[in-house]
């Protein structure tokens, strides 16, 4: 039951639940800053007709943002959390506030300084000076406003002196917010670029360098775990061992850069044919591992065959038609009782079949 209702109030996507949480919390504030708000009428120090008024620039706005939020329309920006828009409704409730508070109107300057705190967390550093300008104009305004409407009530020589020391603070406040996003900017950059590292450091660890296949070390791992797997679900496991027929006379006659090559589309076009769960891997040289989970060794061969035929298409080899290969493999089901390391002997023993028959060819073992 809080389930669904936690659903229906911020919906199921996680980000959006985190921005509409954020929304809300905010929103928390707001109404502790309007009942603040009514108990300064209660004792005599506001007026009711304005404290009204507040409270229905509060709930609007906050309504509006909920929707924004809620219904998605805020996705079309490129701040979806419309944290801007937000920032902006606050300081334009702090310069109503002053207006309706002559009293207390330096306890509220308080609040813009506390708004551009925040936005030391959310906003980029240009946003943050924008945003402590803006606070300067905003209040600036109010406060001309009400010493030419009311200057008993706001002494222009005391507004006078508020103005100058906001616009003094605020962009000061504002600058200091700046560097704390930028710090903050940087850390996050400096996080992408570690995560980045670290990854393209498993990715080494694992994959071959040349084809991007897994290498050797990690596809031992999978053998291992397929191993698990199979005698856990009494599952058939093939494994297969494919070796390019006379891949030296490619090196000798075309260079070590075109074997290479020869070995990137080699391994792209085996690994572009491969059904979901099969692992195409390099095991050392022109010799690759394809492991066949629960296939029976009949549909393996076919899987093998396809392979060759498409290995063995012009198609797949424009603009290097020199480079066409063809490959020998020895094919292997696992038995009860045995392990990967014979399954592989025996996918080993059926390719040296194969090459010694002729090559281009499968044998299963």
């Amino acid at each position: 039951m809080m389930q669904r209702a936690s659903d229906w109030v911020l919906g199921t996507d996680p980000k959006q639940r985190l921005r509409l949480g954020r929304s809300l919390a905010a929103a928390g504030v707001f109404l502790v800053c309007l009942m603040i708000e009514f108990a300064a009428v209660l004792l005599g120090m506001a007026d009711r007709t304005h404290a009204f008024a507040m409270g229905g620039l509060i709930l609007t706005g906050l309504l509006v943002i909920y929707v924004a939020l809620r219904s998605g329309w805020s996705l079309k920006w490129s701040d979806p959390a419309l944290t801007m828009p937000q920032m902006v409704f606050a300081i334009v409730l702090i310069s109503f506030a002053y207006y309706i508070n002559p009293l207390n109107r330096g306890m509220v300057t308080i609040l813009a300084s506390l708004v551009l705190v925040f936005g030391a967390f959310i906003l980029s550093p240009r946003r943050c000076r924008q945003l402590g300008w803006f606070a300067v104009a905003a209040l600036g305004c109010v406060m001309l406003y009400c010493t030419l409407r009311f200057p008993l009530l706001f002494p222009p020589r005391l507004e006078a002196f508020n103005f100058l020391l906001t616009a003094l603070v605020l962009p000061v406040i504002a600058a200091l917010a700046g560097q704390l996003s930028a710090l903050r900017f940087q850390q996050q950059a400096q996080k992408k670029e570690l995560r980045e590292a670290l990854e393209k450091v498993r990715m080494l660890a694992t994959h071959d360098e040349l084809t991007g296949l897994p290498n050797r070390r990690q596809v031992l791992e999978l053998l291992a775990h397929e191993e698990r797997r199979a005698l856990r679900q009494r599952a058939s496991l093939c494994s297969c061992l494919i070796d390019i027929d006379h891949f030296k006379r490619v090196n000798d006659t075309l260079g070590h850069q075109a074997g290479d090559e020869a070995l990137q589309r080699f391994s792209s076009i085996l690994a572009s044919a491969l059904r979901a769960g099969d692992v195409l891997a390099r095991w050392g040289g022109e010799e690759f591992v394809l492991l066949l989970p629960a296939t029976p060794v009949d549909e393996a061969a076919s899987v093998i065959e396809r392979l060759r035929a498409r290995c063995a298409d012009p198609a797949n080899w424009v603009g290097r038609p020199e480079l066409r290969v063809t490959f020998s493999a020895g094919l292997s089901a696992h038995k009860d009782g045995e392990s990967m390391q014979q399954v592989i002997a025996r996918a080993d023993a059926a390719l040296y079949r194969a090459k010694s028959e002729g090559r281009n060819r499968l044998v299963i073992g």
